[in-house]
């Protein structure tokens, strides 16, 4: 296990984290976990994102690999990560589990427990964590790296996946808030086929009321500290509690639009600290739409959903979808594949029918 900044990037093995920076609080960093660590009864094989409230790693449950989303110390990312996996337990219980969503497993092995996450104790700090299936993708920030332009119906694909899915948590009251390309997975069956998407990470995943400023504790569910400012919509940069808003994550869908188009992130980040980038977002520093005449269509959708004044933006998810599907049309179904057995069976079939022609032609 390493210790990890969120903030500069750096890590240090021996969890003795230090950064010259004055913005930087290095030795505040959440430990990160590595190839064969342990958490309790769960192998880890690697840190897939590091998220600013919790980490989600490939991991391994008595043979099974599985995805392991384990919060950072501290009880707000406690509380989001909680809501998260009930969230995605109510999903598979009630049989409406979706494909742009972890298909969520028990915590813990064995057992009758109803809680939809599960505690561990490690190094003195007691840890929140939930498991669900595996998926064989990569995150979008990776594939960036790799790829800063995607072919324009990869992105459009994409779009379209990540607007059904934030479509679903709106038609259930739910805001997420935190939409960036740390928080999907994109899996690539070939070169020209439409990616598998999976929304790994649903932000603050809370409602209404959730949002709304307790008298008790003078405190929302909202945290700004749960989202990278780059990614924040310049409505919540400095909000405490906020008023409900689909077209706030109309702006994190735009915003993720914006950059694959650009191929770099809006407000570039690395090497700032927080209250830098903030200010970018407050004064729209953004960088410059410079891929406009071969996707004009699709850079106006970009635009729109990212506009600086919600009400510049679409209602919601599924206007902005309405949108996508104008341009890029349905997406293709993956071709199933075959399967051996098929194989075996159709090619018994030809035989039988052949070997009966023969004998009734005798």
């Amino acid at each position: 296990m390493k210790q990890e900044c969120l903030l500069c990037e750096r890590s240090s093995p021996d969890n003795n984290l230090y950064c010259q920076e004055t913005y930087c609080p290095a030795e505040m960093s959440p430990t990160i976990l590595d190839y064969g660590d342990w958490l309790g009864n769960i192998e880890i094989i690697r840190p897939l994102s590091v998220l600013r409230s919790s980490v989600l790693y490939e991991a391994q449950c008595q043979t099974k690999k599985v995805f392991l989303k384990v919060a950072h110390p501290g009880a707000r990312n406690s509380e989001r990560l909680k809501r998260e996996a009930q969230f995605l337990k109510d999903l598979r219980l009630d049989k409406t589990a979706n494909k742009y969503f972890p298909v969520w497993l028990s915590p813990y092995s064995n057992s009758n427990d109803t809680d939809a996450y599960g505690k561990v104790v490690l190094k003195g700090q007691l840890l929140y964590y939930f498991q669900c299936e595996h998926f064989a993708g990569e995150p979008l920030r990776a594939i960036l790296a790799k790829s800063p332009q995607l072919w324009v119906y990869h992105i459009g694909w994409t779009m379209i996946g990540l607007a059904t899915a934030v479509t679903i948590l709106q038609s259930k009251g739910l805001f997420s808030f935190g939409l960036s390309p740390d928080a999907v997975l994109l899996q690539f069956d070939n070169n020209s086929g439409p990616p598998a998407i999976l929304l790994i990470d649903m932000g603050v995943i809370t409602d209404a009321q959730g949002l709304a400023l307790e008298e008790k504790t003078g405190s929302s569910d909202w945290d700004c500290s749960f989202v990278h400012p780059a990614y924040t919509a310049p409505e919540l940069i400095d909000a405490v509690a906020t008023e409900p808003n689909y077209s706030t994550d109309v702006y994190g869908l735009g915003i993720i639009l914006y950059e694959m188009l650009v191929g770099q992130p809006v407000f570039p980040f690395k090497l700032r600290g927080d209250a830098e980038v903030k200010e970018a977002v407050r004064q729209d520093r953004r960088v410059s739409m410079t891929r406009i005449k071969d996707v004009a269509a699709v850079a106006q959708i970009a635009e729109t959903a990212a506009a600086r004044t919600p009400s510049l933006r679409y209602r919601d998810a599924h206007e902005m979808l309405k949108k996508l599907h104008e341009v890029f049309g349905r997406v293709p179904e993956k071709k199933r594949p075959i399967r051996p057995i098929m194989i075996v069976v159709a090619a018994g079939t030809l035989l039988s029918i052949v070997l009966l022609i023969a004998v009734v032609g005798q």
